[in-house]
């Protein structure tokens, strides 16, 4: 039995389950397993004297061949045959992009060279002729397929990871990569290994892997590793990016563990803020919390205020905090989040209780708004230092819920025409005041369409938001209601309005309304019925809470009237005025 749980085990994992036993070993027991490592070393050095089993001559006779094969594909004198097609599904109510469906024909067995090459260059490693192995491994990922399209002047090219996405090749991509490791490692001076092996991260297979699984992949031992971990952590210190990032946290929990891991951070803060995440991620898995918050607490301390992984971090420290149960702890760490990270939800859920509203909701944050930033063009690839930038709907809506109701409105303008919505931000700032006008504990069926239109679309961050406040989940289960629309109620009681505010609001929203309505159905835009009658409904509804008894009836009869023989149109009307 346990000779079949062995055999499912890699070299690693192995070497893993030794080292955790040495712990329980005493004395005499640790010399002997260090005598029958000592002896398994010796085996290994005689293996690795073994002469090679391919000749030089033979080895060189190969190499010409497949050199005159990337030659032809190089120069594309052989490519893949490309058909190209568009595939289109039925979707009742919309325009759909479809989808552009590439099929790749190999008729002239580019797939078989290239797996020859493949699997010669994996018999060079075995056999130690690295150079030969190494060649080839650079050239499969630098390479690209010419492909040919009929009736397409520009052809075009594929790499070495859609080769096998396609079936064109049937290798383990992943093994591939890490023989490539292997081999450069082999290949190159120890000084400029770290250099030379970085170099292939750029490919996406080489990012989901394990550096360190590159010392079990071949058959000889690789030799200086110290030195080679101390020069790889060296020159990821100095790289700016989540690759970088990704492989330093891995490297520091290998070699030196998540104390070190700390230090790297607090060292590293300027270009690799994450390293703090990783900290706390660890911390979290060995349930270490007051560890976490303390790590949290220094990472909130030396990270630049204007990044987002700031307010990542800081919700992280809420969450422990509440575990720990330090109240005033969540409150500032929420504050925190939102200060760096300035979304709509962090600022909502200051909110969620009445202290923290009081303390930082309605105040706080009304002394930031003016530095927030926002900007549509503005995009950061790397994550890690991505700065506190909101897009420039975000940054209107945050004026909404910070109570700037004239500026957002101003904002709201309705284009000519009253369409071109999709591409206008007066599609969410009419919902917001409808929303905000819309007085009742439970909403309609056309409210719930309105709030829908504006909530956070995935619930699982609308509970990760909630984490400190169980009972709002259970109350919106039980009055079944959004935790959304629960949020806002509690929201809205903090900035009040007149009554004669709340009429000019409507008025302006009213008028809005019936122009959409009547540019969409008169010019049968058929797709957005729905959307016209749900804001018809919405605006009745409102002007009833209101005080004006029967308007919603009165909007459906006027539109039944204005409309009469638009019958997709009524019906949709029936559906949000008659429940």
């Amino acid at each position: 039995m346990m000779k079949l749980e062995l055999n499912k085990l890699s070299k690693k994992d192995l070497q893993e389950i030794i080292l955790k036993m040495e712990n329980c070993l005493s004395e005499e027991q640790k010399q002997k397993l260090y005598e029958f490592v000592q002896e398994h070393n010796k085996i290994c050095t005689k293996e690795d004297n073994v002469p090679m089993q391919m000749s030089q001559e033979f080895v060189d006779e190969k190499m010409q061949q497949i050199e005159k094969w990337q030659q032809q594909i190089d120069d594309g004198k052989i490519y893949l045959d490309v058909e190209e097609y568009e595939e289109y599904e039925d979707y009742s109510e919309g325009y759909w992009e479809p989808d552009l469906i590439i099929e790749y024909y190999d008729n002239q067995e580019i797939g078989d060279k290239i797996m020859s090459m493949i699997n010669f260059a994996k018999d060079c490693v075995n056999d130690r002729h690295y150079p030969e192995a190494g060649t080839i491994y650079k050239w499969l990922w630098e390479m690209s397929v010419c492909t040919y399209l009929e009736y397409d002047e520009e052809s075009d090219a594929v790499d070495l990871e859609i080769l096998e996405e396609n079936n064109i090749i049937n290798t383990d991509i992943k093994q591939l990569a890490l023989l490539t490791l292997y081999t450069e490692y082999q290949n190159v001076d120890k000084q400029e290994r770290a250099e030379a092996l970085y170099y292939y991260f750029s490919y996406y297979t080489f990012r989901k892997l394990h550096i360190e699984d590159m010392f079990y992949i071949g058959r000889e031992t690789l030799k200086d590793s110290e030195q080679f971990w101390e020069d790889w952590i060296n020159l990821l210190k100095t790289k700016k990016g989540n690759k970088a990032a990704n492989l330093l946290k891995e490297a520091i929990l290998y070699c030196d563990g998540i104390e070190n891991l700390l230090k790297m951070a607090d060292e590293n803060v300027s270009i690799h803020p994450s390293l703090y995440l990783a900290v706390i991620a660890e911390y979290d898995a060995k349930h270490m919390y007051a560890e976490m918050e303390k790590a949290a607490e220094k990472a909130l301390e030396k990270i630049d205020k204007n990044l987002v992984i700031r307010g990542e971090i800081a919700l992280k420290a809420a969450t422990v905090s509440d575990y720990l149960q330090h109240k005033e702890n969540v409150m500032r760490f929420c504050w925190e989040c939102f200060r760096s990270n300035s979304t709509v939800r962090n600022y909502l859920r200051l909110f969620i209780t009445e202290e923290m509203a009081q303390k930082y909701g309605v105040q706080g944050a009304k002394s930031i708004i003016n530095s927030i930033k926002h900007n549509n063009k503005y995009y950061e690839e790397n994550s890690e230092l991505r700065q506190n930038i909101l897009r420039d709907a975000e940054y209107y809506t945050l004026n909404f819920y910070m109570g700037n109701f004239e500026t957002m409105k101003k904002m709201s303008q309705n284009p000519s025409g009253s369409l071109g919505w999709s591409y206008s931000y007066i599609r969410i700032g009419i919902r917001l005041f409808l929303l905000y006008l819309y007085e009742n504990p439970v909403l309609s069926k056309a409210g719930a369409v309105t709030e829908a239109y504006i909530r956070f679309e995935d619930s699982k961050e609308l509970e990760n938001m909630l984490f400190f406040e169980r009972d709002i989940i259970q109350e919106s289960h039980e009055h079944k209601v959004s935790m959304f629309w629960n949020c806002f109620q509690r929201w809205k009681k903090y900035f009040p309005m007149e009554q004669a505010e709340k009429k000019k609001y409507l008025d302006w929203a009213e008028k809005i309304v019936y122009s959409r309505a009547d540019a969409i159905v008169s010019g049968q835009h058929r797709c957005q019925y729905a959307e016209v009658a749900v804001l018809l409904a919405m605006v009745g509804e409102v002007k009833e809470c209101m005080g004006i008894a029967g308007a919603k009836k009165e909007i459906f009869a006027e539109y039944k009237s204005k409309f009469p023989r638009h019958s997709s149109f009524q019906a949709e009307m029936k559906t949000y005025f008659i429940e």
